[in-house]
């Protein structure tokens, strides 16, 4: 991998279950997760319904204006990004997104539903997905030097935001089918936050976080507004509870108990793919539901 700047995109978790074989790519479901500090993806095999491989690099302390130069080194690099697969996705992460009735959906208008709650992106293009669950569409935007990078290796590849995955995750909890209930999931800079009731969507959104403190000040407003008493309410958290992030662990202070949100049953995983590390991507690993 070359050195670029002083940032060089390593694979700290590199994980192949033995089944692996290049040969067989045509039968596996490869989903790939960008975010502006790290690049991921897991390969499914489709026959068996079994994640085989996971690998990710990481970049946190890149320069944002060489994130183009990392991420083309990544895809040259990376033996496996190029191969011809059965079906893939990508998985975008960003604060900015918009949900919109499918029946109010005009793709013509798509660019300016976004700028009119986001802003103009330059540089980015807006993309779309149905969140089928709730009959809704995502719209959202994507860094073009990326997407242009997605298609080049893999040609039909489908386009997603962080949104569909934890939305589809959140209404499929047992913990919250009869009940209203809220579930979080944390990023670096940034969470969202979802409420729930008899597996119907009452709210969602992401919030910009500066300090540990901003999550209890963000989820006291959201349950207001839904006259949500958290101290007596169980907080459905998405991603490893043992690893919580200071953003995450303060929570446990303010809310009656904070239960896990789990990945889909509809799949088994490699040996090598921890529980800890289904919990920490589990927008990944959901994704190729959220597809089907």
């Amino acid at each position: 991998m070359p050195e670029l700047g002083n940032n060089i995109a390593k694979a700290d978790i590199n994980m192949v279950d033995e089944t692996f074989d290049v040969s067989q790519s045509g039968s596996y479901h490869l989903s790939i997760q960008t975010e502006p500090d790290s690049l991921s993806f897991c390969v499914c095999n489709t026959t068996l319904n079994k994640y085989i491989l996971l690998r990710n690099y990481s970049f946190s302390d890149a320069d944002p204006h060489e994130l183009a130069d990392i991420y083309s080194s990544i895809f040259e690099n990376d033996e496996l990004l190029g191969l011809t697969y059965k079906s893939s996705g990508h998985l975008w992460i960003s604060p900015c997104s918009t949900l919109v009735p499918h029946h109010l959906f005009d793709p013509g208008d798509a660019e300016t539903c976004l700028a009119f709650n986001h802003g103009k992106m330059n540089g980015e293009q807006t993309q779309h997905h149905d969140i089928k669950p709730l009959n809704l569409i995502n719209i959202f935007s994507c860094p073009e030097m990326l997407t242009d990078l997605l298609r080049k290796y893999q040609p039909g590849i489908r386009l997603f935001h962080q949104t569909a995955p934890f939305i589809e995750t959140v209404l499929a909890a047992p913990s919250l089918n009869h009940t209203i209930g809220m579930a979080v999931f944390f990023y670096s800079r940034y969470l969202d936050i979802a409420v729930v009731e008899n597996q119907k969507l009452l709210f969602y959104n992401t919030f910009q976080i500066t300090a540990p403190e901003d999550s209890v000040y963000f989820l006291s407003g959201v349950s207001n507004l839904f006259n949500i008493d958290l101290l007596k309410t169980k907080l459905m958290y998405a991603g490893d509870l043992d690893q919580m992030p200071p953003e995450a662990g303060i929570l446990k202070n303010y809310v009656e108990s904070i239960v896990e949100c789990l990945p889909s049953n509809a799949f088994t995983y490699s040996h090598y793919i921890s529980a800890s590390f289904r919990k920490k991507f589990i927008n990944l690993f959901n994704l190729y539901g959220c597809e089907s």
